[in-house]
């Protein structure tokens, strides 16, 4: 009896070539995908980031802003700011301590300054607090001092305000509290500077006056060494500056990536106390620019923002400023940066309080 045997076949092991090339074909879409929305969510996010910066910027340029116009132009008791008498020795036309203009609004026009070309530049004077001491024995007629709750506080060099309610005077301090005596000289002479133009008060100030520290601060947007942006801050030497009260102390950035500043001020023509008429801050050279200032209520400001990451889109994308303009071209306001960065104009309108309260 013979025994036959068929061959056996096994079962086929491994991918066939055409399965590997699917499988392949299969993870390249699925790879492609993943890309796709690793990519996506990477713009998102850099486009939210930069939303988030900018937004964050406009907003705090603003309420600083708004705030210090609101604030400007007080005095205490005093009304306003033509009724202060400056004591100090005239400084020219760009006396930072004329208190005389409690606004003061300009275009930057000067190249050899930090301050960006064409950007509008917002002085504000005033007093910023509560009286320091208050005038406690009435002086001499010819007195070149005044006799205080408290001189301990001041040094040689300080800008001072005292006030009655019905007269103000602005004095630099030339001496203080020499031996505890309580006294604030405002001599004439000496190394200070500006220095006082006069030594005796036009009034002899009873014990019902106050003494302040007036005010002097300046916004403008700066450039640094590398050309970068931000909104600053610069503040008169009114006390601690070593007998030198004439100029800005440094700048100090408020925020950053703020490209341009731009005003309009509101102003009251006919004296019924409401803004009539919105214009272009004046030209300090302009007939009758302080007195255009010193009817002006209220301020609107635009800042231009740009975000930190300069390649948020594609391409540039144009934007229209100041905020008050109905921008459709180039000729209308519209923008085109150089960069790819996002930018926003962020405006707002501040009355000045106590401009309005004083027409009251």
């Amino acid at each position: 009896m013979r025994n036959s045997s068929k061959p056996v076949h096994g079962g086929q092991t491994g991918l066939s070539l055409i399965e590997l090339m699917i499988s392949m074909t299969l993870g390249l879409i699925l790879m492609a995908g993943l890309v796709q929305i690793f990519v996506a969510n990477k713009q998102s996010f850099v486009l939210s980031q930069a939303l988030a910066n900018v937004q964050e910027s406009g907003r705090e340029g603003a309420m600083i802003l708004a705030r210090e116009v609101r604030n400007a132009d007080y005095w205490g008791c005093i009304t306003e700011a033509t009724s202060v008498q400056n004591n100090l020795n005239p400084g020219g036309t760009d006396d930072v301590l004329d208190f005389t203009r409690g606004l003061e609004i300009y275009a930057d026009s000067y190249s050899t300054n930090a301050i960006v070309d064409g950007s509008h530049v917002i002085v504000l004077r005033g007093i910023g607090g509560g009286p320091e001491v208050t005038v406690d024995k009435v002086p001499a007629a010819d007195s070149a001092s005044l006799h205080v709750s408290d001189a301990s506080m001041f040094d040689v060099g300080d800008i001072l305000l005292v006030s009655d309610c019905e007269n103000a005077n602005i004095f630099q301090v030339s001496k203080a509290n020499e031996n505890g005596n309580d006294l604030v000289v405002h001599n004439t002479g000496g190394t200070m500077t500006p220095g006082n133009a006069i030594k005796t008060m036009p009034k002899k100030y009873s014990d019902n006056a106050k003494v302040y520290r007036p005010s002097v601060t300046r916004y403008s947007v700066q450039a640094d060494a590398s050309g970068r942006r931000s909104l600053v801050v610069e503040r008169a030497l009114v006390e601690s500056n070593s007998g030198d009260a004439s100029s800005l102390g440094a700048a100090v950035e408020l925020v950053a990536e703020v490209r341009d500043m731009r005003t309009l001020i509101g102003v009251d023509t006919d004296g019924d106390g409401a803004v009539n008429e919105w214009r272009d801050p004046p030209a300090a050279t302009d007939a009758g620019a302080e007195d255009v200032l010193a009817t002006t209520l209220a301020v609107r400001v635009s800042l231009l923002v740009r975000s930190r990451d300069e390649s948020v889109s594609d391409d540039p994308v144009a934007v229209c400023f100041p905020g008050w303009l109905d921008c459709t071209s180039a000729a209308t306001g519209l923008q085109t940066p150089a960069d790819s960065a996002l930018y926003r104009a962020y405006t707002f309108t501040s009355s000045i309080r106590n401009r309005i309260i004083g027409e009251g």
